[in-house]
């Protein structure tokens, strides 16, 4: 057990990590690249931790986020490969980030008048909108891209992608429908000069569920952290869950039959038993949706949360010869034994999306980044 207290940790297996980018290529020819999305913090797992462990050893050197933030963190602590902005961003993070060698993407046209306030070069993609309706432009308006990058040679356009909206639907139409559209789009580019543009639509869903055709990288996410697109489906992968969430037992009470657990009571005790306080609560990220009805492991064996679950603490129904004691480690997700409890059970079990588990786990949580076993790096990017 890692923690010396009490407290909840986050483990980091940067073994999966790797295991999901080696799966991950089994699907493409080795010229084919992988831009990896280390969004909001990678999706919980902490995004420069996971950076460096992909430009050092995953064979991984193109990075994806969400804001201009995220692309200086990760320059600032040391990451050299190309980093795309999927959001929009302001005149001053434009200007600091084309001297950092970011690259940005072009979601609307307005963002030109922007950008031609910047004294340096802007290197982007564009992001062409084939039926998310998030951000992007328009197919009608890739005539206008293209007057505006021939009458400024400041703007240079690198990449142009679009995002599968139902790719992790089994057979859907729309899939195609979205290729077509883009890939109309791309010819435009092309025939008014675009040529070696970097194409990328084959998010994680789409890569797994769908040939893809004419594309130079793929654009994983979910799948690098070892969860599934959509956790009602199985997809061809082995992937494993690079992420474990873990605690202890803080308190251990005899109680008698017919007694309420928690908030409300909604738990009674059917019988004379032990209730077991664990150290973890939705105040952490745990859903609170999973009372009564989620799971922890101790000891390699499933106990089941017993009341509502609050907001530092969960409880369980030890039974009445319990085989825990205070300072056991408890898994809320991950393995111990031989049992599992991955995000995309939680999902299943609360009607939502494996996305939402990770990324709602606080990052005031201590993570501990673990390479063959051993611990290599703390939640400060230390080496230990």
């Amino acid at each position: 057990m890692i923690s010396a207290d009490f407290s909840p940790h986050v483990e980091i297996s940067l073994d999966n990590l790797l295991h999901n980018v080696e799966q991950i290529r089994t699907l493409l020819s080795p010229d084919k690249k992988i831009l990896a999305v280390v969004k909001d913090n990678s999706y919980g797992c902490g995004s420069i931790q996971i950076a460096k462990a992909l430009e050092h050893h995953g064979n991984v050197d193109s990075f994806a986020v969400a804001r201009p933030d995220e692309a200086f963190a990760l320059r600032e602590n040391g990451i050299r490969g190309s980093i795309l902005v999927l959001g929009r961003a302001s005149l001053a993070q434009v200007e600091k980030g084309t001297l950092q060698n970011i690259t940005f993407t072009l979601n609307d046209l307005d963002d030109f008048e922007i950008w031609t306030q910047c004294k340096n070069h802007i290197h982007f993609h564009c992001n062409i909108d084939t039926a998310m309706h998030r951000l992007g432009l328009l197919p009608p308006e890739i005539p206008e891209l293209i007057k505006e990058i021939k009458k400024n040679n400041k703007f240079h356009l690198d990449g142009a992608f679009t995002h599968l909206a139902n790719a992790d639907e089994p057979d859907s139409p729309t899939v195609e429908s979205q290729r077509s559209t883009f890939f109309k789009c791309i010819d435009l580019l092309r025939s008014a000069g675009c040529t070696n543009l970097e194409i990328h639509y084959g998010n994680s869903a789409g890569l797994m569920c769908f040939p893809l055709t004419d594309y130079s990288m793929v654009r994983p996410g979910i799948a690098l952290y070892g969860c599934q697109p959509e956790p009602n489906r199985k997809f061809c992968l082995n992937l494993k869950p690079i992420l474990s969430l873990k605690s202890s037992v803080v308190k251990i009470k005899k109680v008698p039959a017919g007694t309420p657990v928690s908030y409300g009571g909604h738990y009674i005790t059917p019988q004379e038993t032990y209730i077991a306080t664990i150290a973890i609560g939705y105040g952490n990220g745990l859903p609170r949706a999973l009372s009564n009805k989620g799971y922890v492991l101790i000891g390699g064996k499933r106990y089941r949360i017993a009341g509502n679950i609050t907001m530092d603490y969960l409880m369980v129904d030890a039974g009445p010869n319990p085989e825990i004691k205070i300072g056991d480690e408890v898994v809320v997700i991950g393995t111990q034994g031989n049992e599992q409890i991955t995000p995309d059970e939680i999902a299943r079990m609360i009607s939502t999306i494996s996305y939402e588990i990770l990324c709602n786990i606080s990052n005031s949580i201590d993570r501990y980044y673990l390479f063959n076993d051993s611990i290599v790096l703390n939640k400060s990017g230390d080496i230990y």
